[in-house]
């Protein structure tokens, strides 16, 4: 499993300090090879879970796909698959697995540890994003 991205949302009403969403590309899964997962409070046994999707199956799950994948910190993933209906979904997965193996543009190193935390942990308040 290919973890696209993964961010920790909390505090959430769920969990104060952890609340983890995840999106996965799963190619032992080539039917549904699209992981949403959820960890809530350290795991998936108490709270949370995962799901794996077609891509059919996508705007039929009551999980909102799109606002998952934005709390995952990888909304590219739903703008990619907007700008290609019609593909395949071996195409369009082959497509997010090539734009997430691009380099990424040259930062700075503050640059670089600043969107390490953003990634990271959430910083509330009038200077949180």
């Amino acid at each position: 499993m290919i973890q696209i991205g993964s961010r920790n949302n909390a505090p959430t009403p769920q969990h104060k300090t952890q609340d983890i969403y995840i999106f996965s590309i799963d190619l032992s899964r080539p039917a549904t090879p699209f992981c949403f997962e959820q960890s809530i409070g350290g795991g998936h046994v108490e709270q949370g879970g995962a799901r794996w999707l077609a891509l059919d199956e996508l705007d039929g799950w009551p999980g909102e796909w799109r606002e998952h994948l934005k709390k995952a910190n990888c909304a590219w993933v739903a703008e990619l698959l907007d700008a290609h209906p019609g593909e395949s979904q071996a195409d369009l997965v082959s497509l997010i697995l090539q734009r997430y193996a691009e380099p990424a543009q040259p930062t700075g190193r503050l640059q670089a540890i600043g969107r390490w935390f953003k990634r990271h942990f959430y910083i509330g308040g009038r200077y949180g994003v």
